[in-house]
């Protein structure tokens, strides 16, 4: 019966050694457990074993992922895909999406290439301090363009003046000025400008439509029609004021239309109309009124209205 205790069950004992001889021993041997010995023994040992397995796993699945956002992003040596590292700065191939704001001291295209800024709103470039304190701006909106600053100035290829504005003057440099618009040139105070001449197949117009208008030179004004004529109309009176000269009228004809003719006698009055020539007079006052030819430069007594 003690050798039957002493082999009972199989337990851990390889296939095929024969049974260890019974041993006789007051001490009870613990009960042998179906798990093998090596996990039952060093549990510890086996916990860092999986530790290092599980990181063994997580660093593949890292160095997996790092390789898949490199070929995502198409990173290289120079740059992020379409952005290239260069000397002064990046350079994009391609179209950026702006988010929120770009800073940057020079923007600029490839040789031979345009560059186009869009968007979908307002369209804002600012020149400021660090502490935000604002000096120009210009705002391209979706109904207009707004400029912002001490002054505007508009320069050509070679440099030159071409458009100048402040709050104290605005000033065009050009060699003309051309006012397409029907509604022609509007201005509240002053114009002042060594020529104003229309365009080829024009006319040129001087118009105050509610005020007067009035044309200064300290020196001489100069009115030319070459191909035609010049015409002025007033709804008053036209003035012509020489201070210290004289109004000179030179041309081969001179022809001064509805004067008015003092009353002569019947007879005079006949050879006049036949004749159709008249003598030009004077009033007191300075206006000039038609007298017949063969009759006196005067004005009848009962004739109150000719020289009024």
């Amino acid at each position: 019966m003690e050798e039957s205790e002493g082999i009972r069950g199989w337990g851990c004992t390889p296939t095929g050694d024969p049974p260890p001889a019974a041993v006789v021993s007051n001490v009870s041997n613990p009960p042998v457990g179906c798990l093998p010995r090596w996990v039952t023994s060093g549990w510890r040992r086996n916990t860092l074993y999986g530790i290092i397995i599980f990181l063994l796993i997580l660093v593949f699945l890292n160095i997996a992922l790092t390789l898949w956002i490199i070929s995502s992003l198409k990173l290289t040596a120079r740059g992020i895909g379409p952005i290239t590292i260069v000397k002064d700065g990046i350079r994009l191939d391609g179209q950026a999406w702006v988010v929120d704001n770009l800073i940057a001291s020079t923007i600029s295209s490839q040789p031979a290439q345009p560059i186009s800024l869009n968007s979908h709103r307002n369209f804002t470039i600012l020149v400021s301090e660090p502490d935000h304190v604002e000096h120009s701006k210009l705002i391209i909106k979706r109904d207009g363009v707004e400029c912002s600053g001490k002054v505007f100035d508009v320069r050509d290829g070679k440099g030159g003046d071409v458009f100048f504005a402040s709050r104290e003057e605005v000033r065009v440099s050009a060699e003309t000025l051309l006012v397409d618009g029907t509604g022609g040139l509007a201005v509240r105070s002053a114009v002042q400008t060594p020529l104003v001449r229309a365009p080829p197949g024009s006319d040129l117009q001087l118009e105050s439509l509610t005020r007067r208008l009035d044309m200064r030179a300290p020196q001489s004004i100069y009115l030319e029609s070459r191909a035609g004529s010049i015409d002025i109309t007033s709804h008053s009176n036209i003035k012509l004021d020489s201070v210290v000269g004289a109004i000179k009228i030179d041309a081969p004809n001179i022809i001064i239309n509805n004067l008015k003719e003092a009353k002569t006698t019947e007879t005079s009055q006949k050879n006049s109309i036949e004749k159709k020539v008249y003598q030009l007079c004077a009033c007191a006052s300075g206006k000039l009124f038609l007298a017949a030819s063969d009759a006196i430069c005067a004005v009848q007594d009962n004739d109150t209205e000719l020289c009024r």
